[in-house]
C-alpha cells in the first residue's frame, strides 16, 4: 500500500516494479536492505511464498476502493499499473483512508510484541477484514483477539506467586464482563503493590477492550447477529487492542516475578 500510495502520480508502472519496491520496503523497515546497490540485487526473490499474489491482490483492491487508479501510459504487459488517486474516495470508506490504512498497515505487525500466536492470527485476520469492509467478520475476530488476551493476563494473575490469592476467586463460570469486573476490583487492592508504568491507563485499556468485545457481541456472550459496526469504530478498535496488548505483557511479567524481586530493581 505504501508503495502504490508513496509513488504519486508517477504511479508504479510495472508488476515487477511494484514486488521490486514492495520488497525493499520490506527489508528496510526490518532493518535488513544493508547492501550498497540493493536495485541490482532483486530482492522480490527473497519474498516469501504467496506474498507476489498479496502484492497483486492488494493492488487490484486499492483500485476497487478508489485509492488508487491506473496509469494511463503502463506498458501493456497485463499489469495496468497503479498510482495514488486524486478522486475522493467513495461514501461509508471513513475519513481519510489513506492515512488511516497506512498508519494501521504500519502501527499492527511493529508493535504487536507480546500477543500469543492466537490472538495475533485473529489480529492480522481482523486487519485485513477490515480492509476488505468486512466490519462485522473485523469485529468479531477482534474480540476474539481481546478475550484471549485478557484470559491469558488472568491466568497469570492467578499464577502469581505474590497475587494470585485475589485472582483466584474469579470463576471460570463466570461471563466475560463478570470477570473484567472483578479483574479490576482485585487490581484496585493491590495496585499500590506494583510498579506505576504497569498499572497506568489499566482502567482505560480494560474499559476500551470491553468495548472491542462489546461491539461483537452482548454482555451474555450471544452474537449481535448482522448489525455490522462501522468502519470508523472498527478501526479506532483496532487501534486500542495496541496499548492494551502492550500493557498485558508488562502486567503478566509482573505477575510472574517471585515475591521481594522488585525489590532488587533500580527503576
Amino acid at each position: 500500500m505504501d508503495v502504490v500510495l508513496d509513488a504519486g502520480d508517477r504511479g508504479v508502472k510495472t508488476f515487477d516494479t511494484l514486488l521490486e519496491k514492495t520488497a525493499r520496503e520490506l527489508e528496510r523497515r526490518a532493518g535488513l536492505d544493508t547492501a550498497p546497490n540493493p536495485f541490482s540485487l532483486h530482492p522480490a526473490t527473497r519474498l516469501p511464498p504467496g506474498d507476489s499474489e498479496r502484492a497483486l491482490e492488494t493492488g487490484w483492491d486499492l483500485a476497487r476502493r478508489g485509492i488508487a487508479t491506473f496509469c494511463p501510459d503502463a506498458p501493456t504487459s497485463g499489469w495496468p499499473g497503479l498510482r495514488r488517486s486524486r478522486a475522493r474516495p467513495a461514501p461509508g470508506r471513513g475519513p481519510d483512508p489513506d492515512c488511516s490504512d497506512r498508519r494501521l498497515a504500519k502501527t499492527l505487525p511493529l508493535e504487536a510484541g507480546g500477543v500469543s500466536h492466537d490472538a495475533l492470527v485473529y489480529l492480522r485476520e481482523a486487519a485485513a477484514a477490515f480492509y476488505m469492509d468486512c466490519l462485522l467478520s473485523a469485529a468479531v475476530l477482534l474480540a476474539l483477539a481481546a478475550e484471549g488476551e485478557f484470559l491469558r493476563l488472568l491466568a497469570a494473575a492467578k499464577a502469581s506467586a505474590a497475587w494470585g490469592g485475589r485472582f483466584r476467586r474469579i470463576g471460570d463460570g463466570q461471563t466475560l464482563a463478570a470477570k473484567i469486573a472483578q479483574f479490576r476490583t482485585a487490581m484496585a487492592e493491590i495496585r499500590a503493590g506494583l510498579p506505576e508504568a504497569a498499572t497506568e491507563d489499566l482502567d482505560a485499556n480494560l474499559e476500551a477492550i470491553q468495548s472491542v468485545i462489546r461491539a461483537a457481541r452482548d454482555e451474555s456472550g450471544k452474537p449481535l447477529g448482522a448489525r455490522p459496526p462501522s468502519r470508523d469504530q472498527v478501526y479506532l478498535h483496532l487501534t486500542l487492542f495496541i496499548p492494551f496488548a502492550r500493557q498485558a505483557a508488562r502486567l503478566r511479567r509482573d505477575f510472574n516475578e517471585r515475591p521481594g524481586a522488585r525489590l532488587l530493581r533500580l527503576r
